[in-house]
């Protein structure tokens, strides 16, 4: 199994799309300095959304995670399953002494840990640069309830919020997985997921429209939170708020997202006939 890993791994990098994108995510973080710096004039200090030098790797990540990482990560998926579909290397793969479920966990872990790696490098640009081109300060002001964090308080919840940014992708790629085992080519996969990105971003945006309507506000608040997208902009920042009783409704919500389409996603994979 972990020679398996290994293989995948390697195949995964050998291709020049992972390497573009590891390129690519410095110019993201750049991007990120650039607007911020110039947000910061139209905002005043002590601010919960001015930018500092402990806030910035949560703001900059909290908006890159909606588009630019899940854009990454079906990139990724197309990649690794279904291109190989597609041009019949899974097939190859099948015909040496592994079972489909060792594959499919191979290329799982191939795929997240690529992306925690994309994450980490980028988390430690925007940590880097935050000390750099921002303004350095010793406390931190939550968004939702405003508390002020201590120094190491602060430390501890951007790495909470790191994390709380992975479980989201493991989400993310759990459907985007799905997607790839039952397309049967890259472009379909592709399009599929850009399909469900703008779908997750947009829905929410409408239902938001729904609260003068006969639809009462928690209900919307609740059906809003069930886009993956909603939670990688703003859920997080209620998943860690202490004031906030959308935590364990997130949390369910994430469970199922990574559950279900991860089990069908499995099924779907290892039912598959790749020979025909």
């Amino acid at each position: 199994m972990k020679g398996l890993f290994t293989s995948e791994l390697e195949r995964l990098w050998s291709q020049k799309i992972s390497w573009i994108i590891l390129f690519f995510i410095p110019l993201m973080s750049i991007g990120s300095v650039k607007y911020y710096l110039s947000w910061n004039e139209r905002v005043s200090p002590g601010q919960p959304d001015y930018v500092t030098s402990l806030n910035f790797p949560i703001i900059s990540i909290s908006e890159h995670l909606v588009v630019s990482f899940n854009i990454i990560a079906i990139i990724l998926i197309s990649t690794v399953i279904a291109n190989e579909i597609e041009n019949g290397q899974l097939r190859m793969i099948l015909i040496r002494p592994f079972s489909t479920t060792q594959l499919f966990l191979a290329k799982l872990a191939t795929i997240l840990t690529t992306m925690f790696l994309y994450l980490t490098l980028f988390w430690i640009l925007n940590t880097v640069a935050g000390y750099i081109f921002f303004p350095k300060v010793d406390t931190l002001i939550t968004f939702l309830d405003e508390q002020k964090l201590s120094l190491t308080a602060a430390l501890l919840y951007n790495v909470k919020y790191f994390f709380a940014c992975f479980v989201t992708m493991i989400s993310v790629v759990s459907v985007f997985t799905l997607l790839g085992s039952i397309s049967r080519s890259t472009m379909i996969t592709l399009g599929a997921g850009v399909g469900f990105i703008f779908l997750a971003i947009a829905i929410p945006q409408l239902l938001e429209f729904s609260t003068q309507t006969i639809i009462g506000h928690s209900t919307v608040i609740h059906l809003m939170y069930m886009s993956i997208v909603k939670i990688q902009h703003t859920g997080i920042a209620f998943l860690l708020s202490s004031t906030n009783n959308l935590n364990s409704y997130i949390i369910l919500v994430q469970t199922v997202y990574i559950a279900l389409f991860g089990l069908i996603a499995y099924w779907t994979f290892v039912k598959r006939d790749y020979f025909i």
